[in-house]
């Protein structure tokens, strides 16, 4: 009998491509990291994806949503106090906050902005001080002349101006 040497060429040429592409696989599976967050980070990751979410629920739901949005609540500050809860506009929100979008949490509520050359920084609500593992969420809201008349705020802007405000949301879990 004839042995047909193209067929166990064939053959050793198959084994030599799985064994090829066996190596392949395990090579690129053990060279990767697969990196699984700790429980604690995996907290932290949460509650800043829940910090950057509730900024921008509060500030871009459908109007009759709320009875004001994030742009219009800081719009309507008085910047001569320093913690505005007193203010309705601003216990409108700590109340939207706290019963609709982050019950389950404890939070403070900063503003940014910058005057003149100076960076100056508001605290608008406060529940707290935060622990080790806060995270802070963050949002610009643009400021206009009409908008601030409108919401009744104490802002000091041009008519043919803006003022660029950054809204810092510091969450964590008690």
């Amino acid at each position: 009998m004839e042995m047909n040497d193209k067929a166990q060429l064939q053959t050793i040429e198959g084994l030599a491509a799985a064994l090829l592409i066996t190596l392949t696989i395990m090579t690129v599976t053990q060279n990767s990291v697969l990196v699984t967050p700790q429980s604690e980070m995996q907290t932290e990751v949460q509650l800043q994806q829940i910090a950057n979410d509730a900024l921008n629920i509060v500030d871009s739901a459908p109007e009759g949503t709320f009875q004001t949005n994030l742009t219009e609540s800081v719009a309507g500050l008085n910047l001569s106090q320093n913690a505005n809860l007193n203010q309705p506009i601003i216990e409108e929100l700590d109340l939207l906050l706290s019963n609709k979008i982050i019950p389950d949490t404890v939070y403070n509520v900063d503003i940014a902005y910058v005057e003149g050359n100076n960076l100056k920084t508001k605290n608008v609500i406060i529940n707290g001080v935060p622990t080790e593992n806060a995270v802070v969420g963050r949002r610009l809201v643009t400021l206009d002349n009409s908008t601030v008349t409108s919401a009744g705020g104490s802002w000091n802007i041009n008519e043919s101006s803006i003022r660029v405000v950054e809204v810092r949301l510091i969450l964590w879990k008690v």
